[in-house]
C-alpha cells in the first residue's frame, strides 16, 4: 500500500487527518532538523524544501495545508510575537537616528523600485505596488540565522540588520493599512456583504483600525510592564508565561478583528514586551515552542508553493527571484553605505536582508482576501519568496569570498562624520590565518575541549573565550551573582571591596528594580534559562556563583552555564552532600554544602562556649 493511501485510510474523520497531517509535517520537520545538524547547514531552506516535496504538488504526502489551519496560525502568531521579543532597540542605540533612516529610506526605495517591474511581468498598477511593498519586508529570522551562524550578531552588521528589520516589520503595518486604499484603486474594494465601499468609507475604517492599534500600543507601553511586575511577584515564573502567551494571542485577535491580520498584534505585543526587563526570562521560556511552531511555519510555507505554477512559469519565477535579489542588495547596500556604513558591513547588511520575509507572505496573503492580487498571481510571488529564503544562507557565505574582497577597495561615504556605522571586519586575507577573527572562535573551540579537563582540575578558568560577534573576546572581566539573597549580597559586598564587577541575575522582580535603582546590572530570570545567562554576560564571565537555596535550580543552573561557557568557573550551594555531587558531575567547579558548613561552624561555636565549662578549673 502507497504512503498516500495510508494517509487516506488513517484520516477516517477531519480530526484525524489534521492529526495525521501535524504529524508528518513534524515528521518530516524533524528529518531535516537532523540532517541539517549532521550535515551543518541551515534548518529553515530545509523546511521550505521539504515542505514542497510532501506537499500538494509534490509527492502529495500531505493533500493540503487547511488541515493544520489552526496550527499554523498558532505557530505564525508565536513566531512572530517571539520575533517582535528579540527585537532589541538597546542593541541599536549606538547610530539609531542614522540606522531607521537606512531602513525606512531602503525599505521605500526597494517597494517603488519594484513595482514598475511587478507592471512589466503583467501585474496591474495596484497589485505591482502591492507586490513590491511586501517583497520590499526581509525575514527576521532567516536574517538573524545567517548572522548568528558567522558568530556577527555583536558586530555592527547585526546592529544594522536588526535595526533595519525593526523598521521593515514596523512599516508593514502602513502597508497592511494602505490594502482597502490600493483595493478601492483596483476596483474591488467591498465590505463583508460584498457592497462596494466609497472613500469615505474607507477613511472611517482607517481611523477605526488606526485607533485601535493605538489603544493596543497603549496598554502595552503603560499597563502591560505593571500587570508582568504583578505575574513575577509569584513563586515561580509560571504566571510570567502565561500572562505572555494571553497577551500575544489577545493582541492577535485584536488586530485580526480589526483587519490587519493576527500576525501583525502577535509581533507588536512581542515588540512591546522587549521593552521591559522580563524580555529575557519570557524569550526564553519560548524558545522550544518557537522552534517547533517555526519548522511547523517554514514546512507548510514550503507546501503553499504551487510546483506546476513554477514549472509552467519557471522563466518568470527565475527572472524575478534574481531582480528582487538584486533591488534589494543594491538599494539596502546603497543607503547603508550612504548613511555611513563601511562598504564591507553595508554590503553583509544588504546580503543577510536580500530575501522575502514572513510579513511579505502576510502582505501578499491580505492582497489575495482583498482581491487586489489573483490566484496565479499569488503562486508566482510565493514560489519567488520561498526560493529566496532558499538562497538567503548560501549567498551570505558566498559574499566573503572575492566579492567582500572588492567591497574593501571601496572608501567609506566622506560626507558622514560620524562612525557609529563603521566598524570594520576582518579583511578577507586574514581568513586563511588560523589566528584572525573569522576563524580563532574555531580554533579555540577545538582547543577549549582539551584544555576544560585540566582547567577544572586545576579550578583556574580559562582567560579567554571566544566573543559571539566573530571577533576576538577581551579576558574575562567580572562575575555573575544568581540569586541575591543574604548569600549572594554578602558575596557582593566582598566582591565590591575587592573591585571586581559583577551582574546579578534574580527572580524577585522587587529586588531586580532595587538593585537597578542602585546602578547594578540585574538581569529579571531563571539563571537555567540560556538568554537570561547571555544578557547578564555569561560570554565574558570569569565565574558564576550560584547562591540560589534550590538544590534542583541550582543542578539546572550548573547545566546551562556549563553548555554555553564551557571553561568558565562555577562555585555552586546546595543543601546536602548527594547533591553537591551531582552539582560537581554537572560542571561545577567548587560547591559549598550547607549541612557540612553548618555541622563545622557549629561544633566550632558549641566547642569554644563550652571549653569552659568543661575545664578542670570549672570542676
Amino acid at each position: 500500500m502507497s504512503p498516500i493511501a495510508i494517509a487516506q485510510q488513517a484520516a477516517a474523520t477531519p480530526a484525524q487527518s489534521q492529526v495525521v497531517t501535524l504529524l508528518l509535517i513534524l515528521f518530516s520537520a524533524a528529518v531535516v532538523a537532523v540532517l541539517a545538524r549532521r550535515l551543518r547547514l541551515a534548518t529553515i531552506p530545509g523546511y521550505l524544501i521539504i515542505g514542497a516535496i510532501v506537499g500538494p504538488s509534490g509527492l502529495r504526502l500531505i493533500d493540503s495545508s487547511e488541515s493544520v489551519k489552526d496550527v499554523l496560525d498558532l505557530a505564525i502568531v508565536l513566531l512572530m510575537f517571539t520575533i517582535g521579543l528579540g527585537l532589541d532597540i538597546d542593541q541599536i542605540r549606538s547610530g539609531m537616528v542614522r540606522i531607521l533612516a537606512v531602513g525606512l529610506i531602503s525599505t521605500v526605495g526597494v517597494s517603488l523600485a519594484l513595482w514598475p517591474l511587478g507592471m512589466l511581468f503583467g501585474l496591474s498598477a495596484p497589485a505591482a505596488l502591492v507586490v513590491g511593498m511586501g517583497l520590499s519586508m526581509s525575514s527576521t529570522a532567516v536574517a538573524i540565522g545567517v548572522l548568528q551562524k558567522r558568530r556577527e550578531m555583536h558586530l555592527v552588521q547585526g546592529r544594522l540588520t536588526v535595526g533595519i528589520s525593526v523598521v521593515q516589520d514596523l512599516m508593514s503595518i502602513g502597508v497592511l493599512a494602505l490594502l482597502p486604499a490600493l483595493a478601492l484603486w483596483a476596483g474591488v474594494a467591498q465590505d463583508a456583504d460584498n457592497r462596494s465601499l466609497s472613500a469615505v468609507d474607507l477613511v472611517s475604517n482607517g481611523l477605526l483600525k488606526i485607533g485601535g492599534l493605538g489603544t493596543l500600543v497603549a496598554v502595552g507601553r503603560y499597563v502591560l510592564p505593571r500587570l508582568l511586575g504583578e505575574a513575577a511577584r509569584s513563586v515561580g515564573t509560571e504566571s510570567l508565561l502565561v500572562l505572555s502567551a494571553f497577551v500575544a494571542l489577545g493582541a492577535a485577535v485584536l488586530t485580526a478583528q480589526l483587519g490587519f491580520g493576527p500576525a501583525l498584534g502577535a509581533f507588536v505585543a512581542g515588540f512591546m514586551l522587549a521593552s521591559t526587563p522580563f524580555r529575557y526570562q519570557i524569550a526564553g521560556q519560548l524558545v522550544p515552542l518557537r522552534d517547533l511552531f517555526m519548522s511547523v511555519f517554514f514546512t507548510v510555507v514550503g507546501m503553499s508553493m504551487h510546483l506546476p505554477t513554477v514549472a509552467q512559469f519557471w522563466w518568470i519565477v527565475a527572472a524575478a527571484l534574481v531582480l528582487v535579489l538584486v533591488v534589494k542588495v543594491l538599494l539596502i547596500g546603497l543607503s547603508a553605505w550612504m548613511g555611513g556604513a563601511t562598504a564591507p558591513v553595508a554590503l553583509k547588511t544588504a546580503v543577510a536582508l536580500g530575501q522575502a520575509g514572513e510579513f511579505s507572505l502576510v502582505v501578499i496573503s491580505a492582497a489575495v482576501v482583498a482581491g487586489i492580487i489573483d490566484p496565479r498571481g499569488e503562486g508566482v510571488v510565493i514560489a519567488v519568496v520561498v526560493l529566496s529564503l532558499v538562497l538567503a544562507s548560501p549567498l551570505y557565505e558566498l559574499c566573503h569570498g572575492r566579492i567582500m574582497a572588492l567591497a574593501y577597495k571601496v572608501p567609506a561615504a566622506h560626507w558622514i562624520g560620524s562612525r557609529a556605522l563603521r566598524d570594520v571586519a576582518p579583511h578577507p586575507s586574514e581568513a586563511a590565518s588560523p589566528s584572525s577573527p573569522s576563524n580563532r572562535s574555531e580554533v579555540h573551540a577545538a582547543s577549549a575541549n582539551a584544555a576544560d579537563a585540566n582547567t577544572r582540575q586545576s579550578g583556574a578558568p580559562n582567560s579567554t573565550s571566544p566573543d559571539p560577534g566573530g571577533v576576538a573576546a577581551p579576558s574575562k572581566r567580572h562575575v555573575i551573582i544568581a540569586g541575591f539573597g543574604v548569600v549572594g549580597r554578602n558575596l557582593a559586598e566582598h566582591f565590591g571591596a575587592a573591585g571586581i564587577p559583577y551582574s546579578v541575575v534574580e527572580l524577585n522582580s522587587a529586588t531586580v528594580r532595587k538593585q537597578r535603582s542602585l546602578g547594578r546590572k540585574t538581569v529579571y530570570g531563571d539563571v537555567a534559562n540560556p538568554d537570561v545567562l547571555r544578557e547578564a554576560g555569561i560570554e565574558h564571565a570569569e565565574a558564576v556563583v550560584l547562591t540560589i537555596p534550590d538544590d534542583e535550580a541550582t543542578l539546572r543552573a550548573c547545566q546551562a552555564v556549563r553548555a554555553i561557557a564551557p571553561t568558565v568557573f562555577i562555585a555552586a550551594r546546595t543543601s546536602f552532600l548527594s547533591k553537591a555531587i551531582a552539582a560537581t558531575e554537572l560542571g561545577a567547579d567548587y560547591v559549598t554544602i550547607e549541612e557540612v558548613v553548618t555541622a563545622q561552624d557549629m561544633a566550632k561555636q558549641v566547642m569554644s562556649r563550652l571549653k569552659g565549662r568543661f575545664s578542670p578549673s570549672a570542676t
